[in-house]
C-alpha cells in the first residue's frame, strides 16, 4: 500500500511527534516520569531502524555549521563530547541528547549502577537510562556548555541522538536545500 518513502515519512514523523512530547512529561523534580523514559526508548527504537550511513558535514561560514542530509533525508555528524567524537544523529524531535552506553563510554562518562533509575521499554525489552551533564558539545565550530543528557544502559539504545537540549542553546536551526543550517 505505502512505497518504501512512504514507510519511512510515516516512521520519521512518529519519532519527531513523540520526542516533541517529552519535555511535557517531566515530574515535579526535574526527572522524567516512566511515561517519558518510555517514549524516549521508542523513539530511539524508531531511529535505530531508520538509520542509515552518515553523511560528511559541508562547508559553512563562521558561526554556522552545514550537514547534508542523507539518503533517507536524515541529517548525522561527528560531535565532539568533552574532547572524544562520537558520531549521532542530528534530531529536533527529540527533547535531549540521548548517548548509548557504548558511546558514553567512549567519551569517558560512566555513570554508576545506581544512576540507570529511569525505567525505559525498548524494541528489546525494558532497559535503563541515567541522566548526566555534559560539560562541552561540540559540533564543528557551534561550542555548548552544560548540557543536560540520558545514557543508556549497555544494549538499550542504538543510536546517539543529538536532540534540543544541545539544539535550543543554538539561535537558529532550518532545513534548507537539503541541508540542515545550525547557527550559534
Amino acid at each position: 500500500m505505502f512505497g518504501p518513502t512512504a514507510k519511512l515519512a510515516i516512521g520519521v514523523a512518529f519519532a519527531a511527534f513523540v520526542t516533541a512530547q517529552i519535555f511535557a512529561h517531566f515530574g515535579q523534580n526535574g526527572a522524567p516520569t516512566n511515561e517519558t523514559i518510555r517514549a524516549v526508548a521508542a523513539t530511539n527504537a524508531v531511529v535505530k531502524t531508520l538509520s542509515a550511513p552518515p553523511v560528511a558535514p559541508l562547508r559553512a561560514s563562521y558561526g554556522e555549521v552545514r550537514i547534508a542530509a542523507d539518503s533517507l533525508g536524515q541529517y548525522a555528524a561527528d560531535v565532539e563530547i568533552d574532547g572524544s567524537r562520537i558520531h549521532m544523529l542530528v534530531d529536533t524531535g527529540a527533547s535531549s541528547v540521548a548517548l548509548s552506553y557504548e558511546d558514553a563510554a567512549a567519551v569517558g562518562l560512566y555513570p554508576a549502577p545506581s544512576d540507570y533509575k529511569y525505567a525505559v521499554g525498548t524494541a528489546n525489552g525494558t532497559a535503563k537510562v541515567a541522566r548526566v551533564k555534559l560539560r562541552q558539545v561540540r559540533l564543528g565550530e557551534l561550542v555548548v556548555r552544560d548540557v543536560d543528557a540520558f545514557v543508556g544502559e549497555r544494549g538499550a539504545l542504538g543510536k546517539s541522538l543529538l536532540g534540543m537540549s544541545f539544539l535550543s542553546k543554538l539561535s537558529h536551526i532550518e532545513a534548507a536545500a537539503g541541508a540542515l543550517v545550525l547557527k550559534q
